[in-house]
């Protein structure tokens, strides 16, 4: 398989994982706490684990879809950090930190995924770039803040 295949794979791994991890959440957890502890990390892991993968493995095939120069240096350090939060999502999952650690992590995907859609709207006004995945992140960085600022919220409530 391609890495062209392969990242494009990626693009459509996402939703349907995410469909999944809150398919999940709605089927095993108790309560507001339970599903949010299940859904948050998840698909934080899911996201940022997959970006991770991505810019480490996939280089040039990950910047061509989305219509970015390839730099390796700069693609390396953003994947590492999307790596640190995908592993920091595991950890506080596994090590049931509690929902305040769940909501501190879906927290930081939820910021660096807006500022990157922000980011992406930037490259297609700016110098012109209308590749579709350029177009769709905003578009799932919506979607994310969507599907998660609600059971987020009912989860913190006393």
């Amino acid at each position: 398989m391609t890495k062209k295949i392969l990242s494009m794979l990626l693009e459509w791994l996402r939703p349907a994982g995410i469909g999944v991890a809150i398919f999940c959440a709605y089927y095993f957890g108790q309560d507001a706490a339970a599903r949010f502890h299940i859904m948050g990390p998840f698909v934080v892991m899911l996201m940022s684990g997959s970006v991770a993968l991505e810019g480490l493995l996939l280089g040039e095939a990950a910047s061509e879809k989305i219509g970015y120069a390839p730099n390796r240096a700069y693609q390396i350090q953003s994947a590492l950090a999307n790596a640190a939060t995908a592993v920091t999502a595991l950890l506080v999952y596994l090590l049931n930190w509690g929902r305040y650690a769940d909501a501190t992590i879906v927290t930081v995907m939820l910021l660096f995924f807006t500022l990157s859609a922000a980011n992406h709207v930037a490259t297609a006004i700016k110098a012109g770039n209308m590749k579709p995945v350029n177009l769709m992140r905003p578009a799932m960085a919506l979607l994310l803040l969507g599907f998660l600022l609600p059971p987020m919220i009912k989860a913190l409530a006393p």
